[in-house]
C-alpha cells in the first residue's frame, strides 16, 4: 500500500500547498516573490571571479618553465663575461668544448648550447676562427669524429682585442708604420691585448724607434708614436749644461724687453696694433627724395629748407 500523506485543510475545506523548502546548501536564498537576495548575488559574483582567476592564473608548471627560461637568459649573459675573461687570460684560441668545460656547461641540452654559441658569435670581444677546410687530423678516428660534429660546433674562439694582432715589439712597430696619420697610440688600448707591454715600450724608446709620452706622477707610458733612429743625434754634454744654465725672463719682462728693442711680442693683442688714424671715417648717407609724392597739395609744407640754414 502507498503511504498516506498528511495534508492540511483550511477552514473552507481546501487543501493547503506544501511548505517551501528552507534555504540550504542545495537551494539559493530568494525572496517571497522569487527575486534573489543580496547574499545570493554576492555568492554568484564571488563564484564567477574565482573561475576567472583560476583561468588567468598560470599553472605551477607553466610558471616554473617561464622562470627557468628567464633564468637561463640571465645566466647565459653572465657566462659570456666569463668566456671573455677566460679567452683573454689564455691568449690563445680555444675550441667550443674547451670553453664549455671551463664554464661547466657541457651538460646543457643541445638547443641551449646552440643558443650560447650564437651569443658568442654576436659578442664584440669574442672572435670566431672557422675550422680550415681540408685540414688533416692525426688519425682516422679524429676525422670521423670531426665529420659527425655539426657546423656550429666547429672552429675555435679567441679574445678580440681593441688593437688586434699586436703582441710583441715587431707587431707594434708594424702597426705604427701602417698608420696613415700622426695620431698617437694609446697604451691603455694596447694593454687590452698585450698586458705586459711596458718592458717592450721602454726598450723601443731607448732604441729611438718610438716616441713615448709618460705621466708626470708615475712615469708610466701613456701614448706612443713611431720614431726613427736616423733622426736621433747625440748632443755634447757641455752644450746641454750651457742650455740649462740659460735663464729665461718672466713673461712680463720678456714683453717689455721685446718692445724696447722694437720687436713685436707674440702675446700682444692684435687690436692694440690698429692705429686710430687708419680707421676709415664713416660716410653719411645723402638723403634721397621720395620717388612718388602722394600729398601734392602739401608740397610747399614738405619742401626741404635745410640748405638755407646758417
Amino acid at each position: 500500500m502507498a503511504p498516506l500523506v498528511s495534508t492540511k485543510m483550511n477552514n473552507n475545506g481546501k487543501r493547503l500547498a506544501p511548505p517551501s523548502p528552507a534555504p540550504g546548501a542545495n537551494g539559493s536564498p530568494t525572496k517571497s516573490d522569487g527575486t534573489p537576495t543580496s547574499s545570493a548575488k554576492r555568492q554568484k559574483r564571488e563564484h564567477g571571479s574565482s573561475l576567472r582567476d583560476r583561468a588567468t592564473t598560470p599553472t605551477p608548471a607553466a610558471a616554473a618553465a617561464a622562470a627557468k627560461a628567464t633564468d637561463f637568459g640571465t645566466h647565459m649573459m653572465t657566462q659570456l663575461t666569463y668566456v671573455v675573461d677566460f679567452l683573454k687570460s689564455k691568449r690563445a684560441a680555444k675550441t667550443l668544448q674547451e670553453v664549455l668545460d671551463h664554464l661547466t656547461l657541457h651538460n646543457l641540452p643541445e638547443h641551449q648550447q646552440h643558443i650560447f654559441v650564437n651569443l658568442m658569435h654576436k659578442h664584440s670581444r669574442i672572435e670566431h676562427v672557422p675550422a680550415p677546410k681540408g685540414a688533416k687530423t692525426a688519425s682516422d678516428k679524429d676525422k670521423d669524429k670531426d665529420k659527425q660534429l655539426p657546423a656550429w660546433r666547429t672552429g675555435k674562439y679567441q679574445f678580440k682585442a681593441k688593437i688586434p694582432g699586436v703582441h710583441n715589439k715587431m707587431t707594434l712597430l708594424a702597426h705604427l708604420q701602417q698608420k696613415t696619420d700622426a695620431s698617437s697610440l694609446s697604451v691603455k688600448d694596447l694593454k687590452d691585448g698585450w698586458p705586459d707591454c711596458d718592458g717592450a715600450i721602454t726598450e723601443l724608446e731607448k732604441e729611438h724607434k718610438i716616441l713615448v709620452v709618460r705621466t708626470k706622477k708615475d712615469n708610466h707610458a701613456k701614448f706612443v708614436w713611431i720614431d726613427s733612429p736616423r733622426l736621433s743625434h747625440a748632443v755634447d754634454p757641455e752644450f746641454l749644461n750651457l742650455w740649462h744654465r740659460t735663464e729665461l725672463p718672466v713673461p712680463d719682462d720678456m714683453v717689455r724687453k721685446l718692445v724696447a728693442i722694437g720687436q713685436k711680442p707674440a702675446s700682444e693683442a692684435p687690436s692694440l696694433n690698429v692705429k686710430a688714424g687708419n680707421k676709415a671715417a664713416k660716410k653719411r648717407k645723402a638723403a634721397r627724395p621720395p620717388k612718388h609724392q602722394s600729398n601734392a597739395h602739401m608740397a610747399h609744407l614738405l619742401k626741404d629748407y635745410s640748405h638755407m640754414k646758417r
